[in-house]
């Protein structure tokens, strides 16, 4: 028997692990993937724990902490206690509130299970939910819909990083704080009610552990990244979608993860500013943005992408634009640094001659 203690990053919370003896006899497992299997099993029907006997080449405590470190990282559980004594091995599992709430969403007599305050939680996404899809048509719609309304009614916390990780989602949907696992987990709670095939992601941004969604929008597949779509310091009913509906190659630019582990994302046409607003340059951008009037727009533009991280060349082209026009058609403008060719502006929107919507 061997006994220590070893702390493990995940996401953003710290998870502990402990080993100590334990005497069941368990069922035999000779690789990774068996062990793996059984576990989605008996997560499924949410298991105090899950016991069983390796009997594979390698050693026990750390095949053990590899099949925890996987689960961790698929998101329905936020910790794990590993115990082993000899080949015997037991996890025990710390399950993510949106786990708990999608379950009692889906099967009623759940509901009595939850306390006051998730209760109160699953409300609150199941009415979010309703309302997107009544004013939405496609599965991209209600997404977007969804993403928009937990931005703006959420604020990014730091201080609240790794702080009782297992009621997450149930905080940010009644208080509107937390960090990314909660941004992750709520909107993961919301797309699952609204029927979105979707997934939890664990990874890295600016080398920091993080986690965003992956959802499968109209039958193909996007990131989606809602920490990164709130403004920070908070800027209330301001919401940015420079992170909405991204592949692969366009989240790589902040993001890294384990590709292997999920489906690809190569819909470049289903990203937020291609989809809605994507121009060759700057030009007819800004004429664009003269006869569309809304406060806050993302696009995507080419001629920018080309510039790169010319901050100066681009400032020096919006400026001539504005002269053009004669009018400050964008009162301010801001380039993503991590993704060239997108930007993010707040127009004028005092004239309200040629006004047409513009898509949430």
């Amino acid at each position: 028997m061997r006994l220590a203690v070893t702390v493990a990053a995940c996401m953003l919370s710290s998870c502990v692990y402990y080993v100590y003896p334990t005497v069941e006899n368990h069922v035999a497992l000779t690789s990774d993937e068996q062990v793996l299997q059984m576990a989605h099993d008996e997560l499924a029907k949410f298991s105090p724990q899950i016991s069983y006997k390796w009997s594979g080449a390698g050693d026990v405590y750390k095949r053990a902490m590899a099949v925890a470190d996987q689960l961790l990282r698929e998101g329905n559980v936020v910790s794990f206690s590993v115990s082993t004594h000899g080949h015997e091995v037991t996890l025990v599992p710390t399950y993510a509130d949106n786990v708990y709430l999608l379950r009692a969403h889906r099967d009623p007599a759940w509901r009595s299970t939850l306390s006051a305050r998730q209760q109160q939680a699953l409300a609150v996404a199941e009415q979010a939910v309703q309302q997107a899809q009544a004013s939405a048509g496609s599965q991209y719609e209600v997404a977007l819909a969804l993403h928009d309304f937990l931005v703006e009614h959420s604020t990014y916390e730091r201080e609240l990083q790794g702080r009782d990780t297992a009621n997450a989602a149930t905080r940010l949907l009644l208080s509107g704080r937390g960090v990314c696992d909660a941004y992750t987990r709520a909107y993961q709670l919301m797309l699952s009610i609204a029927g979105i095939e979707n997934m939890f992601v664990a990874g890295v941004a600016q080398k920091d552990n993080h986690c965003w969604n992956l959802a499968r929008l109209d039958g193909r597949w996007v990131h989606i990244d809602c920490t990164y779509s709130d403004p920070m310091p908070d800027e209330p009913g301001r919401v940015y979608h420079t992170h909405f509906a991204l592949t692969d190659s366009l989240i790589a630019r902040d993001h890294t993860w384990n590709r292997a582990n999920y489906p690809a994302a190569t819909a470049i046409d289903l990203y937020y500013p291609v989809r809605y607003a994507a121009f060759a340059n700057i030009d007819n951008f800004v004429l664009w943005c003269s006869e569309n009037r809304r406060q806050h727009v993302t696009a995507y533009i080419e001629e920018l992408r080309q510039m790169g991280r010319n901050y100066a060349e681009v400032q020096q082209r919006i400026e001539r634009m504005h002269a053009h026009l004669g009018r400050h058609v964008i009162v301010n403008f801001a380039i993503d640094e991590h993704l060239p060719g997108v930007i993010v502006c707040k127009c004028n929107t005092h004239d309200s001659r040629n006004r047409i919507g513009f898509p949430l």
